[in-house]
């Protein structure tokens, strides 16, 4: 398919977006277009980039009681709320 151009503008893009996002090798990793990881590295990397990468994208959002001051507000038990 490349040899034949049908795709040329698209890998053009492709090249040119790694580019603007600094790679310059492969293997190369993007994780949320924040964080990039080159060449082989550990599980324990990516493990922690992901982990990095999901935290700031998913904040943990505390929900209040629904009773001003009280901890007692309703809640749902096995049987359902």
């Amino acid at each position: 398919m490349l040899a034949g151009g049908e795709f040329t503008d698209e890998v053009n893009a492709d090249i040119a977006e790694a580019r603007g996002l600094g790679v310059s090798g492969v293997p190369f990793f993007v994780i949320d277009r924040k964080y990039g990881i080159s060449g082989a590295q550990p599980t324990e990397l990516f493990t922690q980039a992901l982990g990095t990468a999901w935290e700031e994208s998913r904040p943990l959002q505390m929900v209040a009681p629904a009773a001003a001051g009280s901890a007692d507000g309703p809640a749902c038990g096995p049987d359902g709320c």
